[in-house]
C-alpha cells in the first residue's frame, strides 16, 4: 500500500494529465531535500514546497472560460484544504481557486436505497470552487481514464421482496422457578 506522499503524487500526475489534455500549461509544486538533525548524525528528509504554501498546481492557458487556475488536490478532507487555501488573497474575477477531491476506490453500493441496487460513482475528481463558496455540485465532476466508465446499459437493479430477510426478534428469557 502506498503512503500519503505517493498517493498525493499519483493524484497530482492524474490531474496534471487532465489539465494538459484540456490545453493548459501546468506548473506543479516540487519536492526539496533538506538535511536535518545533529551534525554528528544528520539525516535527509523530503519536503514539498507548495505554491503560496497552499496550492499544488497552477494551470494557465490563453482561452477561457478559466484562463488561470490555482488548484489544491486532496484525497482526504476538503475542509482542511479550504482552511489552507481560503486565506490566500486571489481575485476570483481573474483566477479560479479550486480544491479537487479524489473519489476513488472500488465499486460500492449506495446504502440509501433498500429496494434496489444503486452503485456509487467512482474514479473522479469532485471540484470545489471558491466563487461558489466551496459548495459541491455533481456537474463539477471530472472523470478520469483510469476508472472504468459507467455503463449506459447499467440500470438500478430492483431487489426482490423475498430476498430481504426479516429482522430477527430476540425474545426475553423466561426463568423457571426451581431450576438453577
Amino acid at each position: 500500500m502506498a503512503g500519503t506522499v505517493a498517493k498525493g503524487n499519483r493524484l497530482q500526475v492524474m490531474s496534471r494529465k487532465i489539465l494538459e489534455a484540456d490545453g493548459y500549461v501546468v506548473h506543479t509544486a516540487v519536492r526539496s531535500s533538506q538535511r536535518v538533525g545533529p551534525p554528528w548524525k544528520p539525516f535527509w528528509i523530503s519536503q514539498t514546497t507548495d505554491i503560496f504554501n497552499a496550492f499544488d498546481l497552477i494551470a494557465t492557458r490563453i482561452d477561457g472560460p478559466r484562463p488561470l487556475r490555482f488548484i489544491q488536490i486532496t484525497g482526504g478532507s476538503v475542509s482542511e484544504r479550504v482552511k489552507k487555501v481560503d486565506p490566500v488573497p486571489i481575485n476570483t474575477a481573474i483566477a479560479s481557486v479550486e480544491v479537487w477531491k479524489w473519489h476513488g476506490g472500488r465499486k460500492r453500493l449506495d446504502r440509501r436505497y433498500k429496494d434496489r441496487k444503486v452503485w456509487l460513482p467512482r474514479g473522479y475528481f469532485q471540484v470545489y470552487y471558491k466563487e461558489r463558496n466551496w459548495e459541491p455540485d455533481p456537474g463539477d465532476r471530472i472523470a478520469t481514464g483510469d476508472a472504468p466508465a459507467a455503463r449506459a446499459s447499467e440500470e438500478p437493479v430492483p431487489i426482490e421482496p423475498t430476498a430481504i430477510a426479516p429482522a430477527l426478534v430476540r425474545a426475553k428469557r423466561v426463568r423457571v422457578r426451581g431450576q438453577a
